[in-house]
């Protein structure tokens, strides 16, 4: 399905089936039909639900892929991914209690990002038991693994004898190789944003760049690929289009005609120790990013010198430096010179190998 969260699972099965004789891809009923995949009765919990509906959808498949991996045998090792937390948690359970060693793979830092996000109090009567379910999960995992070093260090802190490892996400090499890079750019200068528009991405923030853009250059275009809101969809401007979610491969494609990318977060906590996967995506188009205002990802960036960081969030400033870019040709090529130096790095399968190489996957 064209969401981060199977996109980054591909390449990790990939490397897996490398170490291991057979690979079975338990998921949701979203899922295409594969030999090797079995899909649950239930769906992908949805973001647009309601937080009470949304938290019955994770429960539902999570306890239905539990309940397949307690009775599947001869099973040395579940990876189990997460968020959804909920789910995760269920499948982690289901593991622990038929004596199932299993990987937990920490993307977002549940129940923490539901305070960050002001849903819970984590002093709370409900916040004491989501962190005891959380140590409970992390205490009985062979692995545990993150993606960035912020985290890494956060849990290791709060969880010390744990055993936690970096995992880094990154670009998918297959999807992204080195001939879509040939392919031509778009006449008109492009802003790309991929993926969903959720909780910690800065809505009104975004609109304003896209309506402000307009007004200083009506020759720059945005374009938009995935599942947005309203506000977004009924935006009356003339530089924006919009394109439903498509598979990754066609996403690869639409990406590199762009010129650059971009990836506004919310100032929240949570965002010091984000990377998101978009990010890692225009990397592998050779994109340059506007990115902001903090994170590891930011950092990343400014450090590689592979796009601008906006650490002031005015959406005049950020569609002045949109505007400054596309008519700094020499300064864009530099910066796009810069993405290519680096690209290598962030390669999914070659971060999976290297850890599943270095942990010794004795199972």
């Amino acid at each position: 399905m064209p969401a981060a969260g199977a996109s980054r699972v591909i390449p990790m099965v990939s490397v897996l089936e490398s170490f291991c004789d057979n690979i079975s891809i338990l998921t949701s009923n979203n899922a295409k039909e594969n030999n090797n995949v079995e899909r649950s009765f239930f769906s992908v919990p949805s973001n647009k639900s309601k937080l009470p509906f949304r938290l019955l959808q994770e429960l539902l498949l999570g306890i239905d892929l539990g309940i397949r991996i307690f009775f599947k045998k001869d099973v040395r090792l579940c990876v189990i991914t997460s968020p959804p937390f909920f789910m995760a948690s269920c499948c982690a359970l289901f593991a622990k209690l038929s004596g199932k060693k299993y990987i937990f793979d920490v993307r977002d830092r549940y129940p923490k990002v539901l305070e960050d996000l002001g849903v819970l109090k984590l002093t709370s009567f409900l916040g004491e038991i989501l962190k005891i379910i959380e140590s409970w999960v992390y205490g009985g995992a062979y692995q545990v693994t993150t993606i960035t070093n912020g985290l890494l260090t956060e849990l290791r802190n709060d969880f010390p004898d744990t055993c936690f490892n970096l995992l880094r996400n990154g670009f998918d090499e297959k999807v992204f190789g080195e001939e879509v890079l040939n392919i031509p750019k778009n006449q008109s200068f492009t802003v790309v944003h991929h993926g969903r528009l959720g909780r910690f991405y800065d809505l009104e923030l975004f609109t304003q760049v896209i309506e402000m853009v307009e007004e200083l250059d009506s020759e720059i275009n945005f374009l938009l690929i995935g599942d947005f809101p309203p506000e977004l969809l009924n935006l009356r401007v003339s530089n924006l289009k919009i394109h439903p979610m498509m598979e990754l491969e066609d996403l690869s494609r639409n990406l590199v005609k762009c010129h650059i990318g971009i990836c506004l977060l919310k100032n929240l906590p949570a965002m010091k120790n984000a990377f998101p996967a978009k990010s890692y995506d225009f990397i592998g188009a050779g994109l340059p990013q506007i990115v902001g205002p903090i994170g590891e990802f930011c950092d990343s960036i400014s450090k590689n010198e592979a796009g601008i960081v906006m650490k002031d969030m005015n959406p005049l400033g950020i569609a002045r430096e949109i505007v400054n870019l596309k008519n700094d040709k020499q300064r864009l090529t530099k910066i796009s010179n810069n993405v290519l130096k680096i690209r290598k790095v962030f390669g999914r399968r070659e971060i999976a190998k290297s850890f599943f190489q270095s942990i010794k996957l004795d199972i």
